[in-house]
């Protein structure tokens, strides 16, 4: 190396701490972002994010969109009935297992029900 170069590197000092904070002050300004010495986290990038709850809501549908109950209701009329298939399947395959022996037990009702549960003295 050259003796300017080593003399220009013996006198690079680095800079003052003071200084490189006003220097992160004044970017903060430039580029319009939050001052933050202590580097904690804050949430900006989530709160300056958009919102979601609009796309969120087209890709749900309407809360009120009729059912297929509700569709069967309204066009229902002596000579004409709307049958609900999945609704009749789930009927007709409880009865079969009811049937067999295989269909959710009975509910019991008994005077007292919370007694149920209490040991006897």
């Amino acid at each position: 190396m050259s003796a300017v170069v080593k003399n220009s590197l013996k006198t690079l000092v680095p800079p003052n701490k003071e200084k490189l904070i006003k220097l992160e002050k004044l970017q903060c300004q430039i580029f319009r972002t939050t001052y933050n010495p202590t580097k904690m986290k804050t949430g900006a990038k989530i709160l300056s994010a958009p919102l979601k709850g609009q796309t969120l809501g087209n890709y749900y549908g309407p809360s009120d969109f009729p059912s297929i109950a509700k569709v069967a209701r309204t066009l229902s009329t002596p000579s004409f009935t709307v049958i609900n298939e999945p609704e009749q399947y789930r009927v007709e395959r409880v009865e079969d297992l009811k049937r067999r022996g295989k269909g959710a037990p009975k509910k019991i009702r008994e005077a007292g029900g919370a007694a149920k549960g209490k040991k006897k003295k």
